[in-house]
This record gives structure tokens, C-alpha cells and sequence, in this order.
């Protein structure tokens, strides 16, 4: 395995690490788009952690950080923060593909970063696949049983002196320095139906984090009722996990899982995907 520092973008002022296998030349190139505020490593070291992971499978993988966050200055400066963030991770896999020959692209990110990485997935036909931790969920009859029973259960293990609820922490009543708003539903149906008459992969992971909008494996499909998912949509279900990954053993499991998911989907679908992504590079694509 190698890190590199790299600088793209028009003016070159995108900066993330390369990290890629030392002997075999990878099949598969992956984006990690920054997960909220926090830089290219991502929390608790995840995108690094999951970069050099997926080296050994082998999987090129470029971290970087997005305009005005950690290393990298604002590339599209005087735009909206949407279309900023869509042409930087544009710049992202144009430097992946310049570099190296692939089957194919894959997006990914935590929290907002899922989103960045759908949409742009959406946008852009050289993705194959989009993993999305924690992304937009939507609430339905059977979270809302389930929810119910959830609340119900604690309660009553409270009364018992079973359970305690953590204490509140100091300052949680004050106004949030960041209030994220995830994208409504009929975009994300939108998007998805875009990405499944590609035949991109599309893979969701969520954690404990999510539990509020997000509470079983069966919801998954019962949110997005009535498209027809077929096997190009994937899920791994962490309701022990929490959002950001503290624990090493937390984030293990996280990143094995989707290093499978990604081994499986280029494995399944290798033969299209050259074919496909060599029309989708040719110039002229775009």
C-alpha cells in the first residue's frame, strides 16, 4: 500500500491522499466525500482507516477535502454551496480516472457526505456504485410500531431501575451550530430510479445514529415502496453502532462490511462495468 498527497481542481487547490496497492493495479476507483465539517480522515479516522483497507482488495481510493474544509481552499469560489460541492467531487473522479484504468468509480460518505456523494452519483454516469452510511431515511407505518415498542420498553425498564438514561449534556438546549436538512423524499426517489436504470449499485448503511427516521432491515424497501430495488440495492443494518464510530471494533465491522459490499458488486458486475465505463469516459460522454 502508498499514500499520496494530490492537488486537482482547475486551479489545483483540492487537496486529499491517494491511497492505492503497492503491487496490483486496482479495478475499482473510490471517492469519499467529507462527512459534515470534518477533513479528508474522516470522524474518528474512519475514511483513512477504510481507504487502507480497501488497498488490499485492491481498490484505489482518493479522500478529499472539500472547498474550505481542512486543507483544501475554495476551487469554485462565488457558487452555490450545492453546485460547489457537485463540481468538486466531479473533480475528484476526474483525477481518479486520469490516473489510473478502471472498471469502474464508486462514491461514498457519512451523513451529509452520503448525500454529496448520491447526488453526484446521480449526475454522473461514470459511477457504478454509491455507498451512503447514515444517509436520508424516511419514516413509515413500521417505524413508527416499532418506534412506539422501543419507547414503551425503556420506559418500563426505567421504572424497573433497570435502565437510566444518560444525564443531558451541558449545552444540548442551545441552538445547534449546524441544523443539516436531508433531501425530501421525491428527490431521493428520483435519483434512485436514475442510478437503478444504470444498473449502478447502491448501498446503504445505517447505524444506531439513524434510529429516529431509520429502525429495521425492512424499511429500507418499505421507504422507497413502489420502485422495484432488485438486487442493485444493498443494506447493512448497524442498530449496535453509533453514528461516528468510536470504538476501533465499531469501526471494523463497518468498513469489512463495505469492503464486501464493493468486492461483491465489482465482482458481479466486472464484464458491464468495463464496457460501460469505457463508453462513459470516452470523450465526448459529457
Amino acid at each position: 500500500m502508498k499514500e499520496l498527497c494530490q492537488q486537482f481542481g482547475p486551479e489545483r487547490r483540492l487537496i486529499g491522499i491517494l491511497t492505492e496497492p503497492s503491487e496490483c493495479t486496482p479495478r475499482l476507483g473510490l471517492v469519499l466525500v467529507s462527512a459534515g465539517l470534518l477533513p479528508k480522515f474522516g470522524p474518528y479516522r474512519l475514511y483513512a482507516e477504510l481507504a487502507r483497507r480497501l488497498a488490499h482488495e485492491p481498490i484505489a481510493t482518493l479522500r478529499f477535502d472539500l472547498g474550505g474544509i481542512g486543507d483544501s481552499a475554495q476551487e469554485f469560489d462565488g457558487r452555490p454551496l450545492k453546485e460547489r460541492t457537485a463540481l468538486e467531487i466531479k473533480a475528484a473522479i476526474d483525477h481518479l480516472c486520469e490516473g489510473h484504468e478502471l472498471d469502474g468509480v464508486a462514491l461514498a460518505g457519512l451523513c451529509s457526505g452520503a448525500e454529496d456523494a448520491f447526488r453526484a452519483a446521480e449526475a454522473d454516469p461514470r459511477v457504478t456504485d454509491v455507498v451512503m452510511i447514515d444517509p436520508f431515511a424516511y419514516r413509515t407505518a413500521g417505524w413508527a410500531v416499532r418506534n412506539l415498542l422501543h419507547r414503551a420498553r425503556r420506559r418500563t425498564l426505567r421504572a424497573l431501575g433497570v435502565y437510566q438514561p444518560a444525564p443531558p449534556v451541558s449545552g444540548d438546549d442551545q441552538p445547534r451550530l449546524v441544523n443539516y436538512k436531508y433531501m425530501d423524499r421525491p428527490e431521493a426517489m428520483h435519483a434512485l430510479e436514475t442510478l437503478l436504470a444504470r444498473e449502478t449499485g447502491v448501498h446503504f448503511v445505517y447505524t444506531a445514529g439513524a434510529r429516529e427516521v431509520f429502525n429495521h432491515e425492512r424499511q429500507l424497501r418499505a421507504q422507497f415502496s413502489p420502485i422495484s430495488l432488485g438486487d442493485r440495492v444493498t443494506l447493512d443494518y448497524f442498530p449496535q453502532i453509533d453514528h461516528t464510530q468510536l470504538l476501533e471494533a465499531d469501526r471494523r465491522a463497518l468498513i469489512e462490511a463495505i469492503t464486501k459490499r464493493l468486492r461483491d458488486s465489482l465482482k458481479q458486475s466486472a464484464p458491464r462495468n468495463r464496457a460501460q465505463f469505457s463508453m462513459r469516459t470516452a470523450p465526448g460522454s459529457f
